[in-house]
């Protein structure tokens, strides 16, 4: 699962430099359900994971009503 984990997160970085928002929306929205399922299931572990790989390539992901997730500028 590691390397399936590995793919998401180097596509998601790559496809956020390139521009395209389309695919970024989607992988994150992806990565948002596996951490809401994690937190469902109390795997604080993965949970935690989602959150800091998304910050190690500058995505924030706020908690409010709804999850939304920040992409600081570069």
């Amino acid at each position: 699962m590691a390397q399936f984990e590995n793919l998401i997160f180097k596509t998601l970085q790559n496809e956020r430099e390139n521009g395209d928002t389309k695919t970024v929306k989607a992988l994150l929205k992806m990565l948002v359900e596996i951490r809401e399922s994690a937190e469902k299931n109390e795997d604080y572990d993965e949970y935690e994971s989602i959150n800091n790989r998304l910050a190690e390539i500058g995505i924030e992901l706020v908690e409010q009503k709804r999850i939304t997730a920040r992409v600081k500028a570069n």
